[in-house]
Order: C-alpha cells, then structure tokens, then sequence
C-alpha cells in the first residue's frame, strides 16, 4: 500500500511537473502588433509585446519572419530584451510572398514561455510603373513628359528608396539616365525629340541596402513625342493679308512647316509663270530643319518673319504690276504648293 501511495504521489509529481510549463505559459502571451498595409511591406516596424506575465524578472522576445507556416524558410530572426520591443529590417522581404511572424518570449534562463505563429501579410512587387501605361504606343503631348510609377512600402533603414529613370531611343538605342530621383513622379527637364520613339525604364534602390534588395521596371510600350508645336505634316498656309497692300500691312507673310529636314524652295511667279522672286533660298537657305517657318514668335506662332515678307518687288528690286501671282513651294522636290496672291499695287 505504501508502495502504491508511492506510485500514486510519483506519479502526480510528474503530472504537476508536466503542467506546471502549461501553467506558465498559460499566465502571459505574445502578442504581435502588426503593420495593416496591403500589400505587406517588404521592410516593417513590427512591435511584440509580452502580456500578461508576472511583474519583474529579464524577459526576451525573438522575432522571426518565414516565407511558411511550420517556420522552416526563415528570412528574418532577431532577438531583443523586454516586455515591448520594435523590429526593424535591415534587408527587404521577397516579393509576392506569403509572409508569417512567429514571436517566442523566454525567460532570464532561456526557457520559452510563449510562442505564436501567425500569417502577417502578402508582400506585393517592389516597383510598378504607372504612367505611361498601355499595351502599344503612347503619344506625349509635350516634349517634358510626366513619368509615375509606385514603390513597395520601406522603413528607414533600409529605405527610403531611391530611382534612376531611363529613356532610350528605339532607332538608336541612345540612352538618357536621370538618377537621384526620390518621389514617384518625375518630369525630364529636358526637351526630347519629337516624332521619335522612345521606351522607358525605372531602376529602385534602397539607400541603405544592399545590392539584392533593389528592383527594375520597364516599359510595356513605346512613347513618341507629338507636342502641339511638333509638324505632323509638310504645308503650305495661305499667304495674309491677302490682297495687299491693306491697312494694317504693306507686304503679305508666307508661313508653312516642315515635317522633316529638307530642300526648299519658295518663289514667286506671273500668272504666266514666270518668276519674278525667289524668298528662298535666299534671306533663309536653301537646306531646312523640321520645324515652323514664317512666324515672328516661337512662343505663341504669331506674327510675321521680316524674312517671309513680299512687299511686291521683284529680285531686281522694280515693283510688280498690280494682279495676280502664284506662290510656289516645293520641299525635298515632294511637294509642290500654288497659293494665289493678289498684289493690288502701289
């Protein structure tokens, strides 16, 4: 009987030596405070907290983030003394992951007192572009576009984060790096060339990580710059005032465009056809840029160039019989214009 008692007491000493773990984690948890952005950021503050625990006595709480559930792909571990401590990541987490925290209190001598494993968050892409965005070719109205794109949340460090945008010729493959860039949206302080495609690329990079944790986007379509000062064609206007001489004028303006770089010829002739004057080549040459001529403003394409003026003389310097003339424009020997003059005479 004693031997039973024995048995009996051995045997509930046991028992309250296997509960008495139980007990204690029983007394206090952990509880993890976690970021709520969506997606998850690759680089959190995440607060853990031993609750409920007696008062007094060394605590540590380890913070680990896994890439599973059971805890086996371990990406961040970390361990810090007290009842409340911050972590902060010295390295960004992967992209498009599934992210669990798993946080661990033990005691002075090393024993766990609490462990807690929970899914924290879904990571999303580090770097997005956003504008322009389309699946073929984007038409900027303005030779400085506007480019935007989208980073994955950072703390400081690793971050902030910090951009080189790209933009290289398609013809030339010539690239044009704007480094340095620290906010989302950007806007070339440079004018690029119109009519020629371009395509784009980001480049991020956290200031205070390493080569790993930085990140690239590219374009999915081309841009071509069409300002509204940009030629999209070859013409010729019709000349003002017209007739002439009138009150406001004593000689009559020729403006046109130019798509492309090109020979031009601009004369003007009788009604029988001969000529009587040549404007260019002449006050301009006969090899022109893309561009617009006649105009006296490139600001706001008014006016007109003292060098596009027919004032009614002939190349000899004699004025021109009253009547009609033809102005005849011819651009790289592809275009030929007739624009009908009516000089009433002085």
């Amino acid at each position: 009987m004693r031997l039973a008692r024995f048995v009996v007491a051995a045997a509930f000493g046991a028992l309250s030596l296997g509960v008495a773990p139980r007990i204690a984690r029983a007394q206090g948890q952990a509880v993890v405070d976690l970021p709520r952005d969506v997606p998850f950021p690759q680089a959190p503050l995440i607060t853990v907290r031993a609750v409920g625990f007696p008062q007094g006595g060394l605590r540590t709480i380890r913070l680990q983030l896994t890439l599973d559930n059971a805890g086996g792909l371990v990406w961040y571990d970390s361990t810090k003394a007290g009842d409340v401590v911050t972590f902060s990541m010295t390295k960004l987490l992967p992209e498009n992951r599934d992210i669990f925290a798993q946080a661990t209190v033990f005691d002075a001598t090393g024993n766990s007192l609490s462990n807690l494993i929970q899914f924290a968050g879904h990571t999303g892409p580090r770097l997005q572009l956003v504008s322009p965005s389309a699946q073929k070719g984007v038409t900027f109205l303005t030779r400085r576009p506007t480019f935007q794109w989208r980073s994955a949340l950072v703390t400081a460090p690793p971050g902030p984060w910090v951009y080189a945008l790209t933009i290289t010729e398609t013809a030339t493959n010539v690239a044009r790096t704007f480094p340095g860039i620290t906010d989302t949206i950007f806007t070339v302080p440079v004018d690029l060339e119109a009519s020629t495609p371009y395509r784009w690329k980001v480049v991020a990079r956290v200031i205070n990580g390493t080569p790993s944790d930085s990140a690239v986007a590219v374009g999915n379509s081309t841009f071509t710059i069409l300002p509204s000062d940009a030629v999209v064609k070859t013409l010729l206007y019709q000349n003002f005032p017209n007739p002439f001489p009138s009150p406001s004028s004593q000689s009559t303006c020729f403006w046109f465009d130019l798509k492309a770089h090109a020979n031009v010829e601009l004369t003007i002739h009788d009604i029988r056809g001969h000529r009587v004057r040549t404007m260019i080549p002449g006050a301009l040459p006969g090899v022109l840029e893309a561009g617009r001529y006649g105009r006296a403003s490139e600001l706001d394409g008014t006016g007109c160039d003292p060098n596009l003026q027919w004032d009614g003389t002939a190349d000899d310097g004699r004025i021109v019989p009253a009547g009609v003339y033809l102005l005849r424009f011819k651009a790289d020997g592809q275009t030929e214009t007739m624009k009908k003059i009516l000089f009433l005479g002085r």
